[in-house]
């Protein structure tokens, strides 16, 4: 069943505030770090009027948070009884330690930064999925490189946006059942925005190029060498929506209209692309073009835990978590 439009004038301010500081296209990663750009201000669960409650979700503009944008703005949200204010990020490494100071009820952020920060001892909780990685996700290199497939690749040196996070894991992942000794890869931490124009220079051999990042690339004339989540991480979880133990426990009404409505507005977006270019380009600097050429997101509104904890135990052989980390202890029933 599709929804027209409700009425959201609030919601739609707080994102055309959030989309005219998010940079050029967009400046940092969901999967990434960077400074909080929200308001600092969100205001705690409780009564949102007219019988619905308050929750403060935090989200990234991507094409991949169309799920949350579309709930808000075509009155999922509302339906299940939430009067949702969302608030930017700069990234799942800033928006974990906001999360725990309380300016979001919720947000989004790669399993990656998650996982480290519950191992860590941050009483995180993982409430929904969102995107899986897909085609939207992808190594790149010079259209004139001799590089033909991922084997290709020893001894190379790689841009990723942040050395801890799900593409570390999932580069060294890919690389080494190709049969590279990865500890001859250079990985190099390098900002989204910044890696087409380095792989043009020659400053690195290979990027991880994530939707809008790699249509933009390939206009640029760079050309994929493999898309990122294959091989042995085919299918990996990639980002999702986080909460506090406390928060979780407090309000479990709240977590499940919370997940009733994105599951409806995973249900309604798939494969939507007249949709995506409609509304992406409202909430982020992504133009209606770039949205008509990405490869679209793999969404999933469940947490698959066994691929989750094949994820944290990737992050222990490649050394970004101390020890052996149970993934069902972060769970939300």
């Amino acid at each position: 069943m599709s929804h027209a439009p409700a009425s959201r004038t609030p919601v739609r301010r707080r994102i055309l505030a959030a989309a005219l500081s998010a940079g050029a296209v967009v400046a940092v990663s969901a999967c990434g770090s960077g400074e909080n750009s929200g308001s600092g201000d969100a205001p705690a669960a409780g009564d949102g009027g007219g019988g619905t409650t308050a929750l403060t979700l935090g989200y990234f503009p991507l094409v991949h948070t169309a799920s949350a944008v579309h709930a808000a703005e075509t009155g999922l949200f509302e339906e299940n009884g939430l009067d949702v204010t969302l608030e930017q990020t700069a990234g799942g490494a800033q928006a974990i330690p906001s999360l725990v100071a309380g300016e979001y009820d919720i947000t989004y952020a790669n399993y990656t930064s998650g996982l480290l920060a519950a191992q860590q001892g941050l009483p995180i909780r993982i409430v929904a999925g969102n995107d899986v990685g897909a085609d939207d996700h992808a190594i790149m290199v010079r259209a004139d490189a001799t590089y033909q497939s991922a084997a290709d690749l020893a001894g190379a040196r790689i841009a990723v946006n942040n050395l801890q996070n799900v593409g570390t894991v999932a580069v060294n992942a890919v690389l080494e059942d190709a049969g590279v000794d990865i500890a001859g890869i250079e990985l190099l931490e390098l900002p989204y925005p910044e890696m087409a124009a380095a792989l043009a220079a020659g400053d690195v051999d290979a990027i991880w190029q994530v939707e809008p990042f790699q249509a933009a690339s390939l206009g640029a004339g760079h050309r994929v060498l493999f898309p990122l989540f294959s091989g042995p991480v085919e299918d990996m979880p990639v980002a999702g929506w986080l909460t506090t133990e406390q928060y979780a426990q407090e309000n479990p009404e709240v977590i499940e209209a919370f997940r009733a409505s994105l599951a409806a507005s995973i249900s309604e977006l798939d494969g939507d692309r007249e949709r995506l270019v409609e509304l992406v380009p409202t909430y982020t600097q992504v133009p209606a073009e770039v949205v008509e050429q990405v490869a679209l997101p793999e969404w999933d509104a469940e947490a698959d835990v066994e691929q989750l904890q094949e994820m944290a135990d990737l992050m222990l052989e490649y050394g970004i978590i101390s020890e052996e980390f149970d993934v069902e202890t972060m769970m939300v029933d």
